[in-house]
């Protein structure tokens, strides 16, 4: 053709090495990966009473520290009020109270649900925390004690129950509808 001589080299050359390559490259996606890639998640580590504790942080909408709470009448002897959260009102249980712990003093701390529905007060906000795969032990004992813990964090030496705040939501949702009925 109308090309160089060098071009017509060079092509004849680079091109298997070119296809190699690019097969190579293709290949790469269509195989499983060899190695797993731990992804972090981020946790919010909270104190109840003496004892730590880990929430998802992807099940909270926000974190409120020393939010007026309006005191309520109710049978439910874990709701401490009701507050205001971004326009919208809440009501705040007590999470020591929901999960066997004898009922406290008002918290400055309270986590807004993911749902928006309930505010739950804890004692301590004790920071972010990142978990990974291997950094959770599940507990038989912990399990089968507190319905609403779904394993522990590993954090250093000691152990963090983590806190499933949508189990503990559904069973707020049947206490309160329990109390309405009677």
């Amino acid at each position: 053709g109308n090309q160089p001589v060098w071009t017509r080299m060079m092509e004849t050359a680079v091109s298997p090495i070119a296809a190699d390559l690019a097969g190579e490259f293709d290949r790469s996606f269509a195989a499983a990966p060899t190695e797993k890639v731990a992804v972090a998640e981020k946790v919010f580590g909270v104190r109840l009473g003496e004892d730590p504790y880990a929430i998802m942080a992807r099940e909270i909408a926000g974190l409120f520290c020393d939010q007026r709470v309006v005191r309520l009448p109710s049978k439910l002897p874990a709701l401490l009020g009701v507050a205001g959260f971004r326009g919208r009102i809440a009501p705040v249980y007590d999470l020591a109270a929901l999960l066997g712990y004898p009922r406290q003093r008002l918290s400055r701390w309270l986590l807004l649900a993911a749902s928006g529905e309930v505010a739950l007060a804890v004692d301590a906000f004790e920071g972010q925390l990142f978990l990974s795969h291997g950094d959770v032990a599940a507990s038989a004992e912990q399990m089968a004690a507190r319905s609403f813990i779904r394993g522990a964090l590993r954090a250093g030496t000691s152990l963090r129950p983590i806190v499933d705040t949508r189990l503990l939501v559904e069973e707020i949702r049947t206490r309160a509808a329990v109390a309405r009925a009677n």
